[in-house]
């Protein structure tokens, strides 16, 4: 089917026979659903994203199944996600898109990418990789969704933000990967490899990027600070960004931006990212660093949850107090890297219990957490016999 031109009547047909298949849900319903995979917060984040789901199927049902003309509807849009580690962003994503709409979706660290002739994979292959998730069908692929995780990675040598570890994480082809997306992006007919090879002798086949949705996703590490620097360029700003340098506040891991932080390509362009580039998302939706309230609700029904499924199935009750879970969640918090934090903090306390558990040669039926003196514990409760 690969070797069939895009305009082939069996093609049209293999187009629309998909398109009909497809879970047709309202935006809001989209957002129920995510809840019922365990996403916690981020209330803006799931509006935006399911109504770019909603109208990125239905402008390609309308193209489709109801042959409209695609100069006569808006053209395909591709989102930005700007926000501290931790905070939900590619797993939304992969909730949304692959699980629940069933498109072809991928996921791409986009650190792995180079410009051509530079060591590392070409950016084009990213594309093969939507291919293989379409089981490679390059047809049904060209109307799925990538994800470009670790997008600030890309920031060019220009990039002025102060951050723990930026020494490490400068990519030196960034901006090449920069150039190499613009057209991508845009939507353009590209020769893309069928297999995941360096080989340039690989097959290829003509792929369209015009109904490919992509979703860059970022944590932008010193970016606050980039823009408050930005911001104090203008009146009254100055004693705003020093009040924030004082607390410290630029230069946390864990901060939360504002719709006026995204708001100018001039700070993306401060902080190394090419202002044509960022012009290619019609939507930046900045993320929250999630806060005590949410961190808790992850920590009891996520995390907590997936453990004591674990222990239940060795017929052991996992019971942890609710003092032992605030501080858990106050250790999150002071790590900065969102819910991530949350299973590190958790397994530091409940590993010696563990591997108690699954040392002894009695009977467990409890392990406990507890707090002592500001201190926690864990006792192994062990089943009695008369």
């Amino acid at each position: 089917m690969a070797n069939l031109d895009k305009n082939d009547p069996r093609i049209q047909q293999h187009l629309q026979n998909y398109l009909r298949e497809l879970p047709i849900y309202t935006p809001q319903e989209m957002m129920d659903k995510i809840g019922t995979f365990g996403y916690i917060g981020q209330e803006r984040a799931k509006k935006a994203l399911s109504l770019m789901a909603y109208r990125h199927i239905n402008r390609l049902k309308k193209i489709y199944l109801q042959s409209i003309k695609k100069h006569h509807l808006p053209a395909k849009e591709n989102y930005l996600m700007l926000g501290p580690t931790g905070c939900g962003k590619t797993y939304l994503i992969d909730i949304l898109f692959n699980q629940i709409l069933q498109l072809p979706t991928v996921i791409i660290d986009i650190t792995a990418y180079s410009e051509t002739g530079y060591v590392g994979q070409d950016a084009v292959a990213m594309l093969t990789r939507l291919v293989y998730a379409a089981d490679k069908d390059p047809f049904i692929a060209s109307l799925g969704i990538v994800c470009m995780d670790e997008f600030d990675k890309l920031s060019s040598g220009k990039n002025n933000a102060v951050f723990s570890g930026a020494g490490t994480t400068k990519d030196v082809s960034g901006i090449g990967v920069q150039r190499e997306l613009l057209k991508m992006l845009e939507g353009a007919e590209i020769d893309v490899p069928m297999n995941l090879s360096h080989s340039s002798y690989s097959e290829r086949v003509t792929f369209s990027t015009h109904n490919v949705a992509f979703i860059a996703s970022g944590a932008f590490s010193g970016f606050k600070g980039v823009v408050n620097k930005e911001k104090s360029k203008g009146i009254g700003f100055g004693k705003k960004q020093a009040q924030e340098e004082k607390e410290g506040t630029s230069n946390k891991i864990a901060v939360s931006y504002s719709k006026e932080d995204v708001a100018r390509t001039s700070y993306f362009e401060s902080y190394g990212m090419m202002p044509e580039l960022i012009g290619r998302f019609s939507r930046i939706i900045p993320f929250k660093a999630l806060g005590k309230s949410d961190l808790k609700n992850i920590l009891q029904n996520n995390t907590i949850h997936q453990y004591a499924k674990e222990f239940a199935l060795e017929g052991v009750k996992l019971h942890i107090a609710e003092d032992v879970l605030d501080h858990i969640v106050a250790d999150a918090i002071k790590r900065e890297t969102g819910a991530r934090a949350l299973k590190y903090s958790l397994l530091e306390y409940l590993e010696d219990a563990c591997f108690e558990m699954y040392s002894t040669k009695k009977t467990v039926k409890e392990v406990k957490l507890y707090k002592e003196k500001d201190e926690i514990k864990w006792d192994l409760m062990t089943r009695k016999f008369f």
